[in-house]
């Protein structure tokens, strides 16, 4: 038998012994690393400076690109401000069991808004499941041709997780438009697409090349608010497919190399449409604070077919332009709120047309145009429906909220009623109720001017350039939209002051007039008000097609001339022999008109 002192010495070395073994093995394992060159990995990310003896992480970050030749298929993050889910929550507002669990389910409707992750309702996720978040992590190498191959309950359910994640390029949305925007119970985000690009790196080419469409399969509108040159300007009529064109000059205090806009421009254009057919859809051109923008510019604004709308806000053009305006058929307007006019027009034609359904002519009540959300749900109607769609006599509020204001009023009376509030009620208050109306976005002018141009003119225009509008009429609640997808883009940041003058009232109706005061002019020029340069507002409109294809190159006119000539040109002796008191009467009528001139072709 061992003594106490022999037994607690033996543990003693062979403690020591392993602490020897353990220092061993630990010194084995670090001097291999300490031997590795200065910066060598230690794990995956780990480095270790042999100089200083510190252990740091190293990251690796890709190169912003010094040019955006890939820019259609970077997948950019939307929070959108009319984030909705696609879902129909009216299950939940049901009247039949109106009580505080039907309260409750409809609040956890509300909160599974929030989890994206693509998983099975009930236990572990399926392949199918799996096969879809796989898809979302690579969704910008999706192809036409592998999408088009799934099932159309598959490929909406790919595009319903592409929404919720709120990740798109144009690459994405050109893809489940081309598949899912003509079915039935699609979303308006399928319908028109939009994106801002704040500091262009490459030449305008880059760019408009993948929104060229000679199948039509969308319209494009461009916005340009920086710099190109006059070359790349010049090769925008090779956009089969332009709609909408505007091109800004910043005129604030950052306002950099001005854009080389002018009367040689749109004479280079108006060549392009005559001889190679080019700007066949166009319908607005918007040209803002150009110099070298002038009324010579007039006589070839019949040279593109259906152009409707001339926004020359802030250009170097005289009192005499809106007479010579009138000799190629176009109606002059100082107005700000150019899509309020339009609107206006829209609710006189929808009087008119009673008139000649014979129906009884009752006042049209239609509220100012507002928002939509990209998750609104689209419905069709027969073309032939639309003319009795837009002579009811009521119509609904644009950008219905999520809640109707019923069931919102019903829900707070059961609320009070039971003495009780959800204080989750009071977060989503804003959100459902009063922030329901989405804020517009910086295209929601050009947008909507579109459509309403498309309503006056039952989207002949565009079917007589040879696009596919369809059989049926595309709806959003009682708003109706384009008939053919459309896709945004802005080049340059959006310059100071351009915010849409649309009246924000979202009850205010329109009845016979956009003005309640029937002796205002909407197209009266006031020079004290709009004398102010780039602040001069002047637009010119003409809603009726023009039928000739080839109007004759007119040179610029005296303004003599455009003082007395109203019409064609008349000889000599006419001029001597018309007398004074009609020549005064004639310039005064000019001076002022009221908007039902506007709607001359429809009568």
């Amino acid at each position: 038998m061992l003594g106490g002192a022999t037994r607690t010495s033996i543990i003693m070395k062979w403690l020591q012994s392993k602490r020897r073994l353990l220092l061993r093995q630990s010194d084995s394992s670090i001097q291999p690393m300490l031997k590795r060159p200065q910066g060598s990995l230690l794990g995956d990310q780990h480095k270790f400076d042999e100089a200083s003896g510190q252990v740091y992480t190293e990251l690796t970050a890709s190169i912003l690109s010094e040019d955006d030749h890939e820019w259609t298929r970077q997948t950019r993050i939307v929070v959108k401000p009319e984030y909705r889910d696609f879902d129909d929550p009216g299950g939940f507002l049901d009247n039949s069991d109106e009580n505080e669990a039907n309260l409750g389910a409809y609040h956890e409707y509300l909160d599974g808004l929030k989890n994206t992750r693509v998983r099975g309702l009930n236990g572990a996720r399926s392949l199918q499941d799996i096969a879809v978040d796989c898809i979302l992590n690579n969704i910008s190498d999706c192809t036409l041709e592998g999408i088009s191959c799934l099932p159309i309950s598959l490929v909406r359910r790919i595009w319903h997780a592409v929404n919720r994640r709120c990740t798109f390029s144009l690459d994405t949305w050109m893809i489940f438009s081309k598949i899912l925007h003509d079915c039935e119970g699609s979303t308006l985000g399928l319908w028109r697409y939009r994106q801002v690009i704040q500091q262009p790196l490459s030449q305008l080419l880059v760019y408009t090349n993948p929104l060229t469409s000679s199948s039509y399969d969308f319209i494009t509108s461009l916005s340009i608010t920086t710099f190109f040159s006059l070359p790349d300007l010049v090769k925008l009529s090779q956009i089969t497919n332009l709609g909408a064109l505007e091109i800004i000059n910043n005129s604030g205090p950052k306002a950099l190399t001005p854009i080389p806009v002018s009367d040689r421009l749109i004479r280079a254009w108006h060549f392009a449409a005559l001889n190679e057919g080019s700007f066949s859809v166009l319908r607005i051109l918007k040209l803002w604070n150009h110099e070298d923008v002038t009324s010579k510019s007039l006589a070839y604004l019949n040279s593109f077919p259906i152009l409707a709308l001339f926004d020359v806000r802030g250009c170097a053009f005289d009192l005499s332009s809106k007479i010579e305006a009138k000799r190629f058929g176009w109606k002059a307007t100082v107005e700000t709120n150019v899509l309020g006019l339009l609107e206006a027009a829209c609710v006189e034609r929808a009087m008119m047309m009673q008139e000649s359904l014979g129906i009884e002519i009752k006042s049209v009540r239609k509220a100012s145009a507002r928002q939509l959300w990209d998750g609104s749900k689209t419905r069709k109607i027969p073309r032939s429906r639309v003319a009795s769609f837009l002579t009811r006599p009521q119509a609904l509020v644009p950008g219905r909220p999520l809640i109707e204001e019923e069931a919102y009023a019903c829900m707070h009376k059961r609320l009070d009623k039971m003495k009780k509030q959800d204080k989750r009620w009071n977060l989503m208050d804003s959100q459902i109720f009063s922030n329901s109306r989405a804020l517009e976005s910086w295209d929601f002018a050009t947008y909507t001017s579109f459509v309403k141009l498309g309503e006056l003119r039952n989207d002949t225009d565009l079917a007589r350039a040879g696009v596919d509008i369809g059989d049926h009429a595309i709806l959003v609640d009682n708003e109706i939209v384009n008939s053919v997808p459309m896709v945004s883009l802005r080049l340059g940041d959006t310059p100071i002051g351009m915010k849409t003058s649309v009246v924000n009232s979202a009850h205010k109706p329109f009845y016979n007039s956009l003005y309640e005061d029937s002796g205002v002019s909407s197209l009266k020029y006031d020079r004290s008000e709009n004398n102010g340069g780039s602040y001069r507002t002047l637009s010119f409109i003409r809603i009726k097609i023009s039928a000739a294809q080839k109007p004759p190159e007119a040179p610029p006119r005296r303004p003599e001339d455009t003082k007395v000539h109203f019409g064609t040109t008349p000889p000599a002796a006419t001029l001597q022999e018309a007398p004074s008191k009609r020549r005064k009467v004639g310039v005064m009528k000019s001076r002022k008109k009221n908007i039902g001139d506007v709607l001359n072709s429809f009568r």
